[in-house]
């Protein structure tokens, strides 16, 4: 028997998942039985019928009594979305303005152009931070790379044709592509192929950071969501449900994120000491060993370390979380800097699998719990999935 994942598709659409994290929840299961096979039949069913992928038993060491402080990944996808129309703010180009005050207008990079998306024919918005004295023409990206010698591009939304996140340098009269010696040709090929891109300041880790793993800037993850209150005119609070630290390795060109080889360490919250282990996806272990207690690499060893900087962090994160407190439950991706700290992103939805393993089990916060409880994670019968699971056995 195996699984017709695109029949499973249509049926957890049917029970009334999103329809595009749908696709989302199908393809993570797909990986999950590939990385984790679970061949005892009544022990898929015990997962299964609980919410989780067959492999959790494996990933959490999920038992009877504690599976119940984890949260469940069909529940977790049936939530979405989890914050209301103020989700508009996470726009990675509205954020910046909605953060430039009530003290967080440091936290995030200059701002430059806006390239407009394909509707627009690609035209700039030159944005507040965009050097005044820099000419509005075919020339501006070069002569703002030659000013500045590192840019950051990214997407404003999806992958933006293929192109991804670009760390675009000029080092020694030699121009980078995400650390890759390039042509001007290929400069140019970028430049006219953006659309719906942001290029920004490139923020630059903390040199600790760097002591970990140099070749690419370690960011944060930190899943904060809204204290449930009776009391709607009581100020707002929030807890954290996750926090960790990932670093790039040697693996697939030494990317930090864990999708593409990096390492995940979590890290206590209130802190910023490291947990004693890190994790990697599976499929990235040469010998299936996917907790280790230092940087494969550099070996480095988690429990004797911390996060520089990390009072001041917090109290950023704090303010952050004031400032757009119509938001419920948001993912802050952060750059450590030398200075002090710069937001990258923040994700509306952010993943929370192997982050359990990393930081613990969620659901076992008391806070965390109440909230997920108010925002209804028990109201989805898990018996629906499991029974769609078995309809797509084939």
């Amino acid at each position: 028997m195996a699984t017709n994942y695109d029949k499973l598709l249509d049926k957890v659409r049917n029970l009334g998942m999103d329809y595009r994290w749908a696709g989302m929840f199908v393809k993570k299961l797909r990986d999950d039985e590939n990385a984790f096979p679970v061949a005892d039949d009544e022990k898929k069913k015990w997962a299964l019928e609980r919410g989780f992928y067959p492999g959790r038993i494996e990933l959490y060491g999920l038992t009877e009594s504690n599976y119940r402080e984890y949260v469940p990944d069909y529940q977790y996808f049936m939530l979405h979305p989890m914050n209301n129309h103020f989700l508009k703010w996470l726009d990675k180009t509205t954020l910046k303005y909605v953060l430039n005050s009530g003290g967080c207008e440091e936290t995030m990079p200059d701002y430059y152009v806006y390239v407009e998306n394909e509707l627009c024919g690609g035209g700039y918005t030159y944005l507040m931070d965009c050097p005044s004295d820099l000419p509005k023409n075919e020339e501006f990206l070069w002569r703002l790379l030659c000013e500045k010698k590192v840019l950051a591009m990214k997407p404003n939304s999806g992958t933006s044709g293929g192109l991804g996140f670009i760390k675009l340098e000029l080092r020694d009269d030699t121009i980078y592509e995400n650390n890759k010696a390039i042509d001007k040709t290929r400069f140019e090929e970028i430049r006219d192929t953006m659309r719906n891109y942001i290029i920004t300041e490139y923020a630059h880790q903390h040199h600790d950071l760097a002591n970990v793993w140099p070749d690419s800037e370690c960011t944060l993850r930190v899943i904060m969501c809204k204290d449930p209150s009776d009391d709607k005119y009581a100020a707002r609070t929030w807890s954290c449900a996750v926090s960790y630290a990932r670093f790039g390795t040697s693996v697939n060109g030494g990317a930090s994120n864990l999708s593409s080889g990096g390492v995940g360490v979590g890290f206590d919250f209130e802190t910023g000491k490291y947990k004693d282990f890190c994790i990697r996806y599976k499929r990235y272990t040469p010998d299936g060993v996917w907790m280790l207690d230092k940087h494969p690499d550099t070996n480095v060893e988690w429990k004797t370390h911390g996060l520089p900087n990390w009072n001041y962090v917090r109290t950023q994160i704090d303010k952050i979380c004031q400032q757009l407190s119509s938001l419920d439950y948001m993912g802050l991706d952060i750059i450590i800097t030398e200075k002090g700290m710069k937001l990258c992103e923040i994700n509306s939805h952010p993943a929370i699998d192997y982050e359990q393993v990393m930081c613990g089990p969620t659901l076992s916060r008391e806070k965390v719990r109440q909230f997920f409880e108010h925002k209804g994670l028990r109201n989805f019968d898990a018996k629906d999935f499991y029974q769609a699971y078995m309809e797509s056995q084939e």
